[in-house]
């Protein structure tokens, strides 16, 4: 049986200045971005009704035909999970036909063509540390996008407009993934976690965490802003210490030569290479529990994929 992800009907606070600063503060409610940290991000879906009013002009029709005017706009359209195979790039009127006979469109990295989009994606990089991306779907009555997937990023999915049910489940089939980890099939059927339903309208938004099953189906032709954050992982650690370990000349050693070349036996070169690979383990436990090291890894910026 279904049960509905946790959505928490909040009044609607002062609009701040309009929102003029785009950061998480802007669709919370009752409860400060340290709160919904520490209770929801990374850990369960969370949603709350009426609280995104100042977005709704970033997620409408007439920010799509700005976006679309543009020569580098990313986006494609399918339906029902297969794409549009047109042999060139809809203009806006071809985009609002093909609309009109089922097929959703999806603008990538929005955050690139427009101002507003872009203000929102810098305000959530400066809230998580870590690059956003904006991506907006445009969805057709009655019908949805893709099928069951789920994404290595963290997604809070903004109903500007219309209606759209989200069906989720927690992965257990491949639990904290990253963009690496993203499998071509992503084995759904093997999935068996219990199922939960959201239904966002217009000014609701819903947060998933990073690896949630999830696919939604418009009730009527609807927008979302979907804000997707690419958080930190315990690997970044390893790419912020490889930027260190070039300054050290333990690691810049050469490692005896294990070809034909070879000057002892492959038992004697064994315990060469033993020897030196503890010599380098002892070290990266070093720095890797060090002050410093922790400071360094809590200012380190992932790179944009803007940049």
């Amino acid at each position: 049986m279904a049960t509905s992800a946790k959505l928490v009907a909040t009044p609607v606070l002062s609009l701040l200045d309009s929102f003029s600063r785009m950061t998480i503060s802007c669709i919370l409610a009752e409860i400060t971005p340290a709160e919904f940290t520490r209770d929801y991000y990374y850990k369960q879906p969370f949603s709350q009704r009426g609280t995104a009013t100042g977005l709704r002009e970033l997620g409408s029709w007439k920010a799509v035909e700005e976006i679309l005017a543009e020569d580098d706009a990313d986006f494609f359209l399918a339906r029902q999970g297969a794409r549009w195979e047109g042999k060139r790039q809809p203009d806006y009127s071809q985009v609002r036909r093909l609309h009109d006979e089922g097929y959703t469109l999806v603008i990538r990295h929005a955050e690139h063509q427009h101002a507003g989009l872009r203000e929102l994606a810098t305000g959530f990089e400066a809230d998580f540390r870590a690059p956003v991306n904006v991506h907006v779907y445009c969805t057709p009555a009655e019908s949805f996008g893709f099928a069951w997937h789920y994404d290595a990023e963290e997604v809070f999915f903004i109903q500007t407009e219309g209606t759209k049910e989200y069906s989720l489940r927690k992965n257990t089939v491949n639990p904290w993934p990253l963009e690496e980890t993203l499998p071509v099939n992503m084995r759904y059927e093997r999935e068996i976690m219990p199922l939960m339903r959201c239904l966002l309208e217009p000014d609701d938004w819903l947060y998933l965490p990073a690896g949630y099953w999830h696919m939604g189906q418009s009730a009527a032709p609807s927008i979302t802003l979907a804000v997707g954050v690419m958080s930190r992982s315990g690997v970044d650690a390893f790419d912020v210490l490889r930027t260190q370990l070039l300054d050290s000349l333990l690691w810049r050693q050469r490692l005896p030569v294990s070809g034909n070349a070879a000057e002892c036996s492959s038992e004697e070169l064994e315990a060469k290479y033993r020897e030196l690979l503890q010599q380098l383990a002892d070290d990266v436990s070093k720095q890797l529990t060090s002050v410093e090291f922790a400071r360094t890894l809590m200012e380190f910026e992932v790179p944009s994929p803007r940049s």
